[in-house]
């Protein structure tokens, strides 16, 4: 058993469930290139480039897989899917599963727990392909897993990088800002980490929201396209509901979204996103704004995910990040249908690996309820 398995093992035990995946692909949200229109908003003054710290992942230690409780209660588990989120103006939001949600966590807890990972019945998820995009020109605190093979993406103004973004938030507690990566998913809509949200430190939400695509360097004019202000932000409420105190006990919940006042999207474009029930052996590639590097510029880490680090909830891979890459998107270059589709989002480390929260049947779900 290598070190990965180990690590993907331990994850994927801090679960409500060893769940079982549907039997086919749910292919949720295709890409889209945009209309390469420039677009810049009215608020991008906003961007105060220096003032933030990027947010250091949470790290998951290997004894948090046996201090977490488990969910076994079909009502808790269901209500972990709720919605929970903040407006720009203050108001709070709370939104019940969907019976679609309900449906599918049910169903998946009453499922049989032997559905594995197989690389080789892999024929319908994303292959070892990598990113022709990433083969242009000169395109080619966190431990660095070997040599450091990452790669600055120098013009970020074009598809696929002009839709993944540095994302900037404030603490209401004490007045200081961090940093994360995000992604582009619809005109409007922004995905992350919760972490990048939501303090469990502070036991509150980060505020001031700010999402800047493309940002090339430490001024605001290397922020191309401008920055763009939130119209609300959410989460998982198991995020919230089922912390124990520490980060291994939220694992499957650290997932966020951040809608935009404006449509970006349709002139930037954004990644396509999906579930695959046998995910199997493929190609990473995580993009975003490590800490370690000079601020504001964008990298690119690559590497294999093998199926047997694959869990339902959770994968593990050894793709190069560092503070500032929590909430990057984890995507493959599906080489059939010529798409970037997200798999997972970067939220942690450990001893071994860096692990991506999955992508699943029951995020797809939620994710398609805040789509916009």
């Amino acid at each position: 058993m290598t070190k990965l398995t180990k690590t993907i093992i331990a994850s994927a035990l801090v679960s409500t469930a060893m769940w079982a995946l549907p039997a086919s692909a749910q292919q949720a949200g295709s890409a889209n290139a945009g209309n390469s229109e420039s677009m810049r908003d009215v608020g991008s003054d906003d961007f105060k480039p220096g003032r933030a710290k990027p947010i250091a992942p949470p790290k998951l230690s290997e004894d948090e897989a046996s201090r977490a409780a488990p969910l076994t209660d079909e009502e808790t588990a269901v209500k972990s899917y709720g919605v929970v989120g903040k407006s720009s103006d203050g108001k709070a939001i709370r939104e019940a599963p969907s019976e679609a949600i309900r449906n599918l966590v049910i169903e998946e807890m009453n499922a049989p727990a032997d559905g594995g990972q197989s690389g080789d019945d892999a024929a319908s998820g994303p292959q070892k392909t990598e990113d022709p995009a990433l083969n242009e020109g000169d395109e080619a605190n966190r431990q660095v897993f070997g040599d450091d093979d990452r790669v600055q993406i120098k013009n970020t103004k074009v598809y696929p990088f002009s839709a993944i973004g540095y994302l900037e938030a404030k603490s209401p507690k004490t007045g200081s800002y961090g940093s994360c990566s995000a992604t582009l998913i619809g005109p409007r809509t922004v995905l992350t980490a919760a972490h990048c949200l939501y303090s469990h430190e502070d036991k509150d939400w980060l505020d001031e929201f700010l999402f800047v695509p493309a940002l090339n360097g430490s001024t605001a004019d290397d922020a191309p396209f401008g920055s763009f202000t939130y119209d609300s932000a959410y989460i998982l409420q198991g995020f919230i509901d089922n912390y124990q105190g520490y980060y291994g006990s939220v694992v499957p919940w650290d997932l966020g979204i951040v809608t935009l006042k404006q449509d970006v999207g349709n002139s930037l474009g954004w990644l396509g996103y999906s579930n695959f029930d046998d995910l199997g052996d493929f190609t990473a590639n995580i993009v975003g704004y490590p800490g370690d590097k000079p601020m504001g510029t964008m990298w690119r880490a690559t590497c294999d995910v093998m199926a047997e680090n694959i869990g339902p909830e959770n994968f593990a891979y050894d793709c190069d990040t560092y503070p500032g890459s929590s909430g990057s998107s984890v995507y493959a270059y599906d080489n059939k249908s010529k798409q970037r589709i997200i798999t997972g989002v970067n939220i942690a480390e450990s001893p071994d690996a860096n692990t991506a929260i999955r992508l699943n049947a029951v995020n797809i779900e939620w994710i398609n309820s805040l789509w916009k």
